[in-house]
């Protein structure tokens, strides 16, 4: 008797990880946030930040095992582009409550924050002027509004996932093809 599995498309299998990694986001989000007190939550947040190609790689292989193993490398990376595409939205979404909702001045914090950073490193020393212009900016209130900011995330995260996706599509292809080299 043989087993008739329906097969998603890309795009409903993108959906629905994408819910679940979008999720992981948002968990990955908070811990974030709470690392600027908590040693403890900055060591999870990096910890979940490394978990992330194990949790796509993880994904990719499923589909291709779903597909026969049948699939191409242009078709993972797509589903991996459109994985992180889905992950952005609800990832972004959390972004934009906390900005705006729960922690207003959070975006003026991590300003501050930087240019503290940048003046104890020295980072500037050359060339003070950027720094200067940097504080004059923050003094007046010249900071980044949490839409920017959130859409600048998305398109980060579309970006560096579409990379990760190029490289992990690659790695479940080259293992689909040595699994079968060897049968």
């Amino acid at each position: 008797m043989e087993k008739n599995v329906e097969t998603k498309s890309i795009v409903q299998f993108a959906m629905e990880w994408g819910v679940y990694m979008g999720l992981y986001f948002v968990v990955k989000f908070i811990f974030e946030v709470w690392s600027m007190d908590s040693f403890f939550c900055n060591a999870v947040s990096l910890c979940m930040l490394l978990c992330i190609p194990v949790f796509v790689y993880f994904v990719m292989r499923k589909y291709d095992v779903l597909n026969g193993l049948k699939c191409y490398f242009s078709q993972l990376w797509m589903m991996g582009i459109l994985l992180f595409f889905f992950t952005s939205l609800i990832s972004s979404l959390a972004q934009y409550i906390y900005y705006v909702y729960i922690n207003p001045e959070y975006i003026k914090l991590q300003f501050q924050s930087a240019v503290e950073l940048m003046e104890a490193w020295n980072v500037m020393a050359n060339d003070p002027s950027l720094l200067e212009a940097m504080k004059t900016g923050l003094d007046k209130g010249n900071v980044p509004s949490p839409m920017s900011v959130v859409v600048e995330r998305m398109w980060v995260n579309l970006f560096f996932g579409s990379l990760l996706s190029a490289a992990i599509a690659w790695l479940v292809k080259l293992r689909a093809k040595s699994n079968l080299t060897k049968q």
